[in-house]
């Protein structure tokens, strides 16, 4: 009995076999592990099973002329017999005893002819004219073990039938190499159990070359390095690239205004007004609310208030009351001086950017589940791609905006930073991470049954760009043959992994039929415009390409496992530029939440107003990297500089309309030239005078309520301090 572990060189060559030539491909070793190809027609042959790793070969009579029932003989008159490899994966051995009994696997469909004769796929056993038995072994399932009746054969000219019988023969729990015994002669037992990984079954019968019989879908094995070139079908790419717009100053403000132009400003100040208007009529509110205090917002004020919203990016705080507290190691004077707290946290309150009398109901034609966004989302967005054209390399990857409050969009993914949260499906430049398209994912799409819903997504962050020359890298997730072909045909190109088991993949690339291992030669194949190739580094990898050759370049990477700490590897072109041009989503992902709105919200969407706020600040900071000579600006000092340019011409003063008097002008406040009188309170509130919650059992509520002035107060001495002083404040642990 010979054994012999087969090289990949070896499993090609089965895999592989040219049809034109005898021996081309075949394997072979002075062992003589495999039949001679030279032997006489008609002569008895044998065949040998050699196992990939561990799997071992046993000897075996040629089988007759006989019809099984995968279909009908083709007799070449040659005497050759035709016999099924089978492709091993999780095996299940089978072990035959006496004539005609061997044990059922389930084995791979894939199958491969030598001669003019097939053995079925499962296991099944064909009689020769000497009565030995012709075993194909296949997978079995794990833990499991199972009973086959034996078998009869009977010729009757070219068909063969199968009887069941109550006498059983068991199939044995492989291992992770599929493997099968057949007895040598009439009568003889044998038994074999699979042990290795995933491995090759094969059987070689007769004189016949293998021909692949497996189902490529059209795709060729490519042999020599650099026989394709790819690339060069493609358009070549003139496009303008960078800022293309109306020459703007070097002032950051201007940079940023290039997509909240003055439609988004009377947006948000409009829609904000409507709806504090439609909240106030519709609600009745408590005495001590301080929406008692709303008046319109304008445009100016706007600014100032999303001035303040982007600083509290870069001063983070744990409330956003803290932003004027008077904590002197901590305190923020800059927030005062510009808004008062609550008249922030009323627009914050407000902030809304559409109308609700024009909601559609769920259910009804036209309903849109980010209808709360929809007119930012519709202003903004389409400015990106408008004045900036990117380079060649573009990336299509997805992003998280982190949400966990209640929301029908909301999703969970355990392996992101952020598990909670919305989809974005985002197109962005590769190098500088610019964004050119954005898409939040509103649920399933009915058209996705017909093409797949990756399908449509890249479908529709690629039509503005398509036909220009451009080159796209995407993960797995989109990728795939019926995608590249239709971006080949608009003259965009496509590289990204994909899964070898993607409808329009070879089969001949999958793990389960092509094993491989770590130092292995990449194996690629190739159809049309489109080049798939498996390699295995630390892990295996599936790479499908319209715009590179079957060519590898050599990198020197870092491991632990050598004593200079490097190890030389031959890595595929495609993989080496996809590492380099992949990441321009998460490059700008990275940069617009260093500097994100830090605090939480119910509503969400305002979590989704943020996020868009974000990428709007990432694109303007990187057309004013490109278009300015002066000395290049850090993002913190660019979000400075726009902070500076909104608060410009901004005075306090002007948004005190319908408030309080300011004592700062010499007028008194309300509360102290008033009348004023106590009532008691619903509720239990803390004393506006002697309550401080910052401090340890400073906490004081009380049972009574200025009317007037809606907040709570202790009768003695606090009410008189209220309104009597200008300086009220007065914990009641120093009284």
């Amino acid at each position: 009995m010979a054994k012999r572990t087969m090289s990949r060189d070896d499993v090609l060559g089965v895999l592989f076999a040219d049809p034109d030539s005898e021996a081309e491909f075949m394997p072979s070793d002075d062992d003589d592990s495999f039949s001679d190809l030279s032997t006489p027609p008609g002569s008895p042959t044998t065949e040998s099973v050699v196992d990939h790793d561990q799997c071992t070969a046993q000897a075996r009579p040629n089988t007759p002329d006989i019809e099984n029932d995968v279909g009908p003989n083709t007799d070449n008159g040659s005497g050759n017999v035709d016999v099924r490899v089978e492709v091993g994966g999780r095996g299940g051995s089978g072990s035959a005893r006496g004539v005609n009994r061997a044990g059922e696997g389930l084995g791979a469909r894939t199958f491969y002819r030598t001669g003019s004769h097939a053995v079925p796929a499962h296991g099944e056993v064909l009689q020769d004219a000497s009565g030995g038995d012709v075993g194909a072994g296949g997978r079995g399932k794990r833990g499991r073990s199972m009973t086959r009746g034996s078998s009869r054969v009977r010729e009757d000219g070219a068909s063969f039938t199968r009887e069941r019988r109550p006498a059983g023969m068991k199939a044995n729990r492989g291992g992770r190499g599929g493997s099968y015994a057949a007895p040598a002669t009439r009568g003889a037992g044998g038994r074999r159990r699979g042990r290795g990984r995933r491995g090759f079954t094969s059987a070689t019968a007769t004189t016949a070359p293998l021909v692949v019989e497996a189902d490529n879908e059209g795709w060729e094995l490519l042999g020599n390095v650099g026989e394709t070139r790819n690339g060069n079908w493609i358009k070549s790419f003139d496009e303008p690239i960078g800022y293309h717009g109306e020459k703007v100053n070097d002032s950051a403000l201007d940079f940023l205004s290039l997509f909240l132009d003055d439609a988004f400003w009377n947006l948000l100040t409009v829609e904000t007004n409507r709806y504090a208007q439609q909240f106030l009529a519709s609600h009745e509110l408590l005495p001590s609310s301080r929406f008692h205090g709303w008046y319109d917002v304008t445009v100016p004020e706007m600014k100032a208030f999303i001035a303040l919203h982007l600083s509290m990016g870069l001063v983070e705080k744990h409330e956003i009351s803290d932003y004027w507290g008077e904590f002197e190691t901590t305190q923020t004077p800059g927030f005062g001086k510009v808004m008062s707290r609550n008249r922030f946290q009323i627009i914050l309150s407000f902030l809304h950017f559409t109308n609700n009398d024009n909601y559609i109901e769920r259910g009804q034609p036209g309903y849109d589940r980010i209808f709360k966004v929809r007119p930012i989302i519709d202003i903004v967005i389409p400015k990106f791609s408008a004045v900036y054209g990117p380079r060649k390399q573009l990336s299509l990857d997805e992003m998280t905006i982190a949400f966990k409050g209640r929301s029908t969009l909301k999703l969970y993914n355990p392996n992101k930073p952020d598990k909670y949260g919305y989809k974005v499906f985002v197109l962005s430049e590769a190098k500088s991470g610019y964004v050119l398209e954005w898409s939040m994912y509103t649920g399933p799409n009915a058209d996705a049954h017909e093409i797949g819903a990756s399908h449509l997504i890249v479908r529709k962050l690629m039509a503005p760009h398509t036909g220009k020359g451009h080159e796209v890298y995407m993960d797995s997730y989109y990728t795939s043959p019926a995608i590249a072909t239709e971006l080949a045909s608009r003259d965009t190109g496509l590289c990204g992994t994909v899964s070898s088991q993607r409808r329009g993949m070879p089969k001949a690339l999958r793990p389960a039929v092509l094993p491989l291992r770590k130092g292995d030669d990449p194996v690629f194949m190739q159809k049309g415009k489109m080049l798939a190739c498996a390699w295995h580094d630390t892990k295996r990898l599936t790479m499908l390409s319209t715009v590179h050759d079957n060519t590898c370049t050599r990198k020197r990477i870092r491991t632990k496992h050598s004593a200079t700490g490097y190890r030389d590897i031959s890595r595929p072109v495609c993989v080496d530029q996809y590492n380099s041009f992949m990441g321009g989503v998460d490059t700008a992902d990275q940069r617009m939440k260093t500097y994100l709105f830090p605090h939480r919200s119910r509503k969400w969407y305002n979590r989704i107003f943020n996020a868009i706020m974000s990428i709007c600040m990432v694109n303007a900071h990187i057309l004013y990297s490109q278009c300015t000579a002066t000395p290049q600006k850090t993002m913190k000092a660019f979000v400075e500089d726009i902070v500076t340019g909104l608060l410009e011409g901004w005075s306090k003063k002007e948004g005190n309309k319908g408030g309080r008097p300011s004592v700062d002008g010499g007028e008194m406040p309300r509360r102290l030239t008033e009348r004023h009188f106590l009532r008691n309170a619903d509720d239990r509130p803390d004393c506006v005078v002697c309550s401080d919650r910052t401090r340890p059992k400073g906490r004081h509520q009380t049972k009574y309520r200025c009317i007037q002035c809606g907040v709570g107060l202790c009768a003695v001495p606090c009410n008189e301090r209220y309104h009597t002083l200008k300086n009220f404040k007065q914990c009641h642990l120093d009284m």
